[in-house]
């Protein structure tokens, strides 16, 4: 049928983009910090021939209305509305970056609306983060940039691995291309980053989670230190930590079929088989890093 279009209706009565393509369980995935659902095209194709896949554009991204949210829960409970509106009680939830953020917030306060939880390149936020170097967060933010172009192309210096850059500049030249051509606005973008900072007891209540949950992380994130990723598999019971070697930030962009597989492997794992703790999966992949490392794209 191909991809579905629809508009939510947020509480406040914002109208965001939302589209759904593919077939089987739902799988919702959440974008990150000034980015929409054109973060994750490049896993799209792999996703959708096995899940019913939902994205969607943040408030003041993309295609979507209104200006950016302030807090991290407001942006939880549009996520709600975003289910709401394509009529999915609870659904795989997949949030990186600022969207792992949102995801644990929305597993805490509506953990109803929750089936999996799947973490990418996220931290605990608060003050169990990890922060990175400030000569990072500068580069991430743009600082001293004149242009939208210039802002990202800075940003792409610690988005992705340095062995990526060298190996596909012309993948980093498009995203460039990409950004420069629909920038996000800056009021939306520093509501969003100002909302990643302000303190909340989320971290505290990932113990109460009991849906099966997956941590995934490259191993050479310098805009949300690998730590982050141990740190968030300790405190959720029985989470699974898979780390990608050499990756940076964006690893689901580095390696896109290799991340679909291992979502993919995730969510259709017999859960009767004894999934790993995050210790042992940590093991597991350190002590055999050629399956951590092979190239999916």
């Amino acid at each position: 049928m191909g991809p579905v279009h629809v508009a939510a209706r947020t509480a406040d009565g914002i109208a965001l983009s939302v589209v759904v393509d593919g077939d089987g369980e739902p799988l919702l995935l959440i974008p990150g910090l000034g980015a929409g659902r054109s973060a994750f095209i490049p896993i799209l194709p792999d996703l959708v021939m096995a899940h019913r896949v939902i994205t969607f554009d943040p408030r003041g991204i993309g295609e979507s209305d209104g200006v950016g949210n302030t807090t991290l829960t407001a942006m939880a409970i549009d996520v709600v509305a975003v289910l709401d509106a394509v009529d999915v009680a609870a659904a795989a939830v997949l949030g990186a970056s600022m969207g792992g953020l949102v995801a644990q917030h929305l597993v805490v306060d509506h953990p109803a609306r929750v089936a999996d939880l799947i973490l990418a390149a996220t931290s605990p936020g608060g003050d169990a983060c990890v922060d990175p170097r400030p000569e990072d967060q500068a580069a991430l933010l743009g600082k001293g940039a004149r242009t939208p172009e210039e802002a990202y192309r800075m940003a792409c210096t610690v988005l992705y691995a340095a062995q990526f850059q060298r190996a596909r500049p012309e993948f980093i030249e498009a995203q460039v291309r990409e950004r420069a051509l629909h920038p996000v606005r800056p009021r939306v973008f520093s509501a969003q980053f100002n909302a990643m900072w302000q303190p909340d007891d989320s971290f505290e209540r990932l113990v109460s989670v009991t849906v099966p949950t997956l941590v995934m992380h490259g191993t050479d994130d310098v805009v949300v230190p690998f730590e982050n990723a141990r740190i968030l598999a300790r405190q959720i019971p029985e989470a699974q930590l898979r780390p990608f070697e050499g990756c940076g930030h964006l690893f689901f962009h580095e390696r896109p079929a290799e991340t679909a597989r291992v979502v993919t492997e995730h969510l259709r794992r017999d859960r009767s088989g004894a999934a790993q703790t995050s210790s042992e999966a940590e093991t597991s992949s350190s002590s055999t890093p050629r399956e951590s490392s092979a190239t999916g794209s």
